[in-house]
């Protein structure tokens, strides 16, 4: 494999931590800007927005320029957004500077996944997707939880600080390893970019994408507070805790390729199905250690499988709007990740309302389930239609 998936590996490493950090330091950010845990909890949302809305804009106003280029450029945006974060004097100021940061993200996964797929041969495309993809589900198994630490023994400024110092690092890998490509393409027409994006399983799928990272975020961004409440977890206790669920999602990660290259839509519903049933159990289950270590592990690996077969999957569907698809599903995703963390907020008015977010989860992932019915009929007369 090129030196360059390391460079693109390590982004996807600083954008992922970036990304979820808030979730670890929810008591801290609490405390240290005055306001409650619904609100510091907010800040997951106003980065998700932020991405939401970015991601298709950054990505037609970059086709013209180069795939390296764009990838320098979306980590130069990260860097600072990550320094601004650790400065930030207050709340809204921390809401800002999480925007800016996610102006990098949706475009930075497009730019990344193409690239990676340029510099191997067409038959290592998908290991090499997946060596970059392992970026982000090394931000959950080490990033968040380290970040956690960090801010327990000194404060929550330093770990976005340090994240700062990743992107630099990130930057010059990137500078350095990733070769010169060609120019994407002539200015995108926007018109024939969103056409394509109309397509019924295109947008099924998308909406597949949004209630699985929906179902995820709106229990995993309170998970600190809900430890503690529910289980009885000490602080120090909750980020061993968040190192089991992120093994969950690393082994999630190689097990939704395997099933993915299998049968790409039944492996999704089965795994969204076992994700509604696993947040039902951890309902009583969340009030004793073992059974609440059993099931968020197991909910980390079905949780986390479909999210890169998703993404593989709409850009497939798209046809000739590769680029714009795949920052479209990273909007996807990151909407589902604020409405999930929007809803999770309403539910957390009290020490007694945490019991109610695997609930919430559960009815996330039921919905994704059906979608994906339904997008397996899109996906017949697609198939009918070609014939």
């Amino acid at each position: 494999m090129p030196i360059a998936l390391i460079a693109l590996a390590i982004g996807a490493f600083g954008l992922g931590t970036t990304e979820t950090i808030v979730m670890g330091l929810l008591p801290q950010l609490s405390a240290g800007l005055g306001v409650s845990i619904a609100q510091a909890g907010l800040l997951v949302s106003g980065y998700a927005l932020g991405v939401t809305i970015a991601s298709p804009v950054v990505a037609v106003l970059t086709n013209a320029y180069s795939r390296r280029y764009t990838l320098l450029l979306t980590m130069a945006i990260f860097t600072v957004g990550n320094a601004l974060s650790a400065i930030a004097p207050g709340y809204w100021s921390l809401m800002v500077a999480r925007v800016v940061t996610s102006l990098s993200h949706g475009t930075f996964y497009g730019a990344a996944s193409v690239m990676a797929c340029q510099v191997v041969p067409p038959h290592q495309r998908a290991k090499a997707l997946s060596l970059v993809y392992i970026g982000l589900t090394l931000a959950m198994i080490l990033g968040v939880p380290l970040g956690t630490v960090v801010a327990q023994v000194s404060s929550w400024r330093v770990a976005f600080g340090l994240i700062a110092a990743i992107g630099v690092v990130a930057w010059l890998s990137i500078r350095v390893w990733v070769p010169q490509d060609k120019v994407s393409g002539p200015p995108v027409k926007l018109y024939a970019q969103l056409h394509a994006m109309t397509r019924p399983l295109v947008v099924t799928m998308m909406l597949v994408s949004m209630c699985t990272s929906a179902s995820m975020f709106s229990l995993f961004t309170y998970i600190t507070p809900f430890l503690q409440v529910r289980t009885g977890f000490s602080e120090h206790a909750v980020d061993l805790v968040l190192l089991l669920i992120g093994g969950g999602l690393c082994l999630g990660n190689l097990l939704g390729g395997r099933l993915a290259d299998w049968k790409m839509l039944p492996s999704c519903a089965g795994l969204m199905l076992a994700v509604a049933v696993v947040q039902l159990l951890l309902v009583p289950g969340s009030l004793h250690v073992w059974t609440c270590l059993i099931l968020l592990f197991l909910w980390g690996v079905f949780i986390y499988a479909p999210m890169a077969p998703l993404q593989s999957y709409v850009v497939t569907c798209s046809g000739s709007a590769p680029n714009i698809a795949s920052a479209m599903n990273q909007s996807s995703f990151n909407f589902g990740n604020a409405v999930g963390a929007w809803a999770g907020s309403l539910l957390v008015a009290g020490p007694e309302s945490y019991g109610g977010l695997p609930y919430l989860s559960a009815a996330m992932a039921g919905l994704g389930c059906a979608l994906v019915f339904l997008a397996k009929y899109f996906e017949k007369k697609t198939q009918q239609a070609g014939a």
